[in-house]
């Protein structure tokens, strides 16, 4: 009878202890891991079945970190257009009470109130076209544009500035009464949209930002979503009745000098005219700065919502993802033992040569 008895070469032995050692290298880096993050090296073939679970929940905290840095960055822009309606109020009222007490002809010293008001204008337009992150703050969704034009500033698109179009309506001045009643109606139309000239209108050359309406749709309003299924609309624009009225106001008297009206039923009906659209233009800021007021407290409250969620997720993540300390470093222990004994074998086994034998 013939037997065989198979052998394993020197070699091959060899490579089989050197594929173990790499193997068990990999298992003491997998190891080295867990006892440093004190989290699973392979946290989705740890949980098997429950990897879906741990998915799901993280991607759920990725989209609650992502809304509540959205947030942060609506807070600080709402913080903004809280401060820029503050100060736009603050300067229209420094002329609107100049305004109301210089109504009477026969009391007043109106010789200041044009250089205030044109000066006014100006400092209420640079506080219109704040911005923030390069997206101005009251331009609508046209957020790139520069909203409000200065006094003197002529529109790229229509070449005429606010001076030119109110230089063109007040003419030489106000002399009565009919001839402030017309020139108001010319001024009314402008800042209502409907000019002689489409050119000369508000949203032409006063205001570059988004209209009001598109067509015969209303134009859609800058918003956010700051919560699961909580929307709100912030969008103040500078080309809402209240900002027309307070331009209005300003405009009427940087353009009509009330110093120069010498009628004075004329200077009643004018003077009188653009302080009403002053009053009206300070109360529709205020009211904007309320409702700035409420969003800011809206987003504070979701923010503040977001963050305990945050909070849980993160909590079930650790849960589902960490590994028990003891666990992990008996486990490196262990590898580390067997990855010693094996570089032992290896190294002996390296050394074996047929001329030991002879």
């Amino acid at each position: 009878m013939i037997s065989y008895v198979q052998t394993v070469s020197t070699l091959q032995s060899l490579l089989t202890r050197q594929r173990t050692t790499t193997d068990m290298t990999k298992l003491m880096l997998q190891a080295e891991v867990e006892v440093s993050t004190g989290r699973h090296a392979d946290p989705y073939a740890a949980l098997g079945s429950r990897s879906i679970e741990a998915m799901s929940t993280r991607a759920a905290y990725e989209r609650t970190l992502g809304r509540i840095e959205s947030n942060t960055l609506l807070q600080n822009r709402l913080d903004l257009m809280a401060t820029s309606l503050s100060n736009v109020r603050e300067a229209a009222q420094e002329v609107l009470t100049m305004a109301m007490t210089n109504q009477d002809p026969s009391s007043a010293s109106p010789q200041y109130m044009k250089d205030l008001a044109r000066d006014a204008y100006d400092t209420i337009a640079s506080f219109l076209n704040a911005g923030y992150n390069g997206k101005s703050l009251f331009g609508g969704v046209a957020s790139d544009k520069t909203p409000v034009n200065t006094w003197g500033k002529a529109n790229g698109t229509t070449g005429y500035s606010p001076a030119d179009v109110m230089a063109g309506i007040v003419g030489g001045g106000i002399t009565d009464a009919a001839d402030a009643a017309a020139k108001l109606a010319q001024v009314d139309a402008v800042f209502n949209g409907t000019p002689g000239d489409p050119a000369t209108a508000y949203e032409q050359t006063f205001y570059s930002g988004s209209p009001l309406m598109t067509g015969a749709t209303p134009t859609p309003r800058l918003n956010a979503q700051i919560d699961d299924n909580f929307e709100i609309n912030y969008g103040v624009q500078a080309n809402d009745q209240g900002f027309r009225d307070l331009m209005r106001g300003l405009a009427m008297i940087a353009s009509g000098d009330p110093a120069t009206i010498s009628d004075p039923d004329a200077y009643k009906a004018w003077v009188g005219a653009a302080t009403k659209a002053l009053s009206s233009g300070v109360s529709a800021v205020l009211s904007a700065e309320s409702r700035t007021g409420s969003m800011q407290k809206q987003v504070e409250d979701a923010t503040t919502r977001l963050s305990a969620k945050r909070d849980v997720y993160s909590l079930h993540i650790s849960d589902l993802e960490s590994v028990d300390p003891y666990v992990a470093a008996t486990k490196l222990t262990s590898v580390e033992t067997q990855l010693q004994a094996s570089y032992a074998v290896t190294a002996r086994l390296a050394q074996l040569s047929f001329l030991n034998f002879m």
